[in-house]
């Protein structure tokens, strides 16, 4: 009888994961599709490359965004390296992100590869975000976007970001 319930429970918790999984990957097609008129299909294959070798053009809206999402992250890594970056501090920067985030997402026209690329710097920067609400001083927080920001200037071109970032 115990190894029934066992197998039961491990059915069920199997189960379970399996159906969260499949509606989150539903949620995100459909956040995808939704905010950024792109099938699934085309950002499965997203990696950060380059064009041909060279830095992928930018528009307007992205420089701005991007130099606004910059200035907050350079304007909390003093706080953040004397290890006093507060919650306060840390939701006020995460809030300034994801309302650049939002101003891409609406207003910035790339090329569809040029754009694959984007998204993979701006999850990875969503990502810093999710870890500096858990916790300001998590190494996957603020130090993940600096690196970010980092990245992004190797594959766009861009004039350089005012206020360099530091690791």
């Amino acid at each position: 009888m115990m190894i029934l319930i066992r197998g039961l429970l491990l059915g069920l918790a199997i189960g379970t994961v399996f159906i969260s999984n499949a509606v989150i990957v539903q949620a995100e097609t459909a956040a995808t599709d939704h905010q950024h008129g792109h099938s699934q299909e085309e950002h499965d294959a997203s990696v950060l490359r380059l064009d041909h070798g060279n830095k992928w053009q930018t528009d307007a809206p992205l420089r701005q965004g991007m130099q606004r999402i910059n200035d907050a992250v350079t304007q909390a890594v003093p706080a953040y390296h004397d290890d006093a970056l507060t919650k306060s501090e840390a939701d006020t920067l995460a809030r300034q992100i994801n309302e650049q985030v939002a101003y891409l997402v609406a207003n910035c026209k790339l090329e569809p590869d040029a754009d694959a690329t984007l998204h993979v710097l701006i999850g990875q920067l969503l990502a810093g975000v999710a870890n500096l609400e858990k916790d300001p001083l998590s190494p996957q927080g603020l130090p993940y976007m600096v690196n970010t920001l980092h990245q992004y200037m190797e594959y766009f071109d861009q004039p350089v970001l005012n206020k360099k970032t530091e690791k």
